[in-house]
């Protein structure tokens, strides 16, 4: 390959070809294709649910945290593109030219950089977006914190422990400076443990939402629904382990070396799916004003009771027990928190159609409250007037 087709990158991989007179054989066509897929199906999925946040003025540091996420992931598949290209994966062996595999290391090795960073922020975001609900006793409310602290440690050693894996660092890229006996690389294991420990935070996190909705006295079929929306996530450690799977395939059965495979794609499609997953939650308001039908009211009859009808009242959703009889008042209320100026609070038990769009209309899933309205033996009037000002302020009795 002549000097013509070089051209200079400077600080970091250096000089290497032209990766678009690089031929792509079947294998490799197939492997690029997944590689650009999943991300196009993440900026689709994310672009909705930014849209679908702002229309509602919801927009926060969850969905802020899932761009982030999105950002690094595009810089995985760009760099896994780079290494594909240059080294030469899903080549048949016996057709792959002599090259330089130092740039395509240095592609390799930004890969890893990045690559821990999704996970991290899209753990962080869901993480944010369960602690936006409000509501949660002490003992969720705290496994929420502790999970988000494990999970920023944790992103914080690995990236570390990614970028120091070698010293000098330029080891990574060029193999042969391992002959150097002051050269120090950790051992292989370290990419197997920090795979493991991330399936484990991401169960761990996945799990939460089922522990919290749970316990929540709410319609069945809307249950359903919700926890159904979550479950999507399982997908991401299933593929997590196939990755982890092919891991070790590579680093400790010699596939490293055999170009004929495209082993590498799952790292995109796991860092994908995580974001698919953290958003999708966020976009059946969406899905409801567009197919009404389909994610709409359950009845038009229901529709029209309005929220002052009989059992469509507000005491059947709640979160753990309550042994004090109430009585049903829909009463607006300004918002409980007065940081989210835009964001509209109100009392609800269940969806007053009886359906389950209603119970996801803020941030995703609306965090209700069930309050009890104790009548004392003083005057009516007065105990009357005593509510009319604590919810109208700017009422002031005559």
């Amino acid at each position: 390959m002549d000097d013509s087709t070089l051209w200079s990158r400077g600080i970091g991989p250096g000089p290497y070809p032209d990766v678009s007179k690089i031929p792509t054989p079947p294998l490799q066509r197939t492997g690029l294709f997944i590689i650009f897929f999943f991300p196009s199906l993440s900026i689709v999925v994310y672009s909705l649910r930014v849209y679908t946040r702002l229309t509602m003025r919801t927009f926060g540091l969850d969905d802020f945290l899932c761009g982030i996420g999105l950002v690094s992931s595009i810089l995985v598949s760009s760099s896994l593109f780079m290494f594909f290209k240059l080294n030469y994966y899903g080549w048949e062996e016996d057709k792959v030219p002599e090259f330089n595999p130092s740039p395509g290391l240095w592609w390799n090795f930004f890969e890893q950089l990045c690559y821990n960073p999704v996970l991290a922020t899209v753990k962080c975001s869901i993480l944010v977006f369960l602690l936006r609900l409000q509501g949660h006793d002490k003992i969720i409310f705290r496994v929420i914190w502790g999970l988000i602290i494990a999970t920023i440690l944790h992103a914080v050693a690995i990236f570390f422990g990614a970028l120091f894996q070698c010293v000098p660092i330029e080891t990574n890229w060029h193999p042969e400076l391992k002959l150097d006996p002051n050269t120090r690389c950790i051992d292989n294991s370290f990419h197997i443990i920090q795979s493991s420990l991330t399936i484990l935070m991401d169960v761990m996190v996945l799990a939460l939402p089922f522990w919290i909705f749970l316990g929540l006295r709410m319609p069945r079929a809307a249950k359903i629904a919700v926890l159904g929306i979550f479950a999507i996530g399982a997908f991401v450690p299933i593929v997590a382990i196939i990755r982890l799977i092919n891991i070790y395939r590579l680093l400790y059965l010699g596939e490293k070396t055999k170009h004929h495979n495209i082993a590498y794609v799952w790292t995109p499609v796991e860092v994908n799916l995580a974001i698919v997953s953290c958003s999708i939650p966020s976009l059946r308001p969406l899905f409801s004003r567009w197919y009404p039908k389909l994610f709409g009211n359950s009845s038009d009859k229901s529709g029209e009771q309005g929220y002052d009808s009989g059992r469509a009242g507000f005491s059947n959703m709640t979160y753990g027990k309550s042994s004090k009889k109430s009585r049903n008042h829909d009463y607006m209320l300004d918002d409980l928190h007065p940081s989210r100026k835009n964001a509209h609070t109100e009392i609800r038990g269940v969806s007053p159609t009886g359906s389950e769009e209603e119970i996801m209309t803020y941030n995703g899933i609306l965090r209700t409250t069930n309050v009890n309205v104790i009548y004392t033996d003083t005057k009516r009037s007065d105990a009357g007037s005593s509510v009319s000002n604590e919810i109208f302020p700017e009422r002031h009795p005559a």
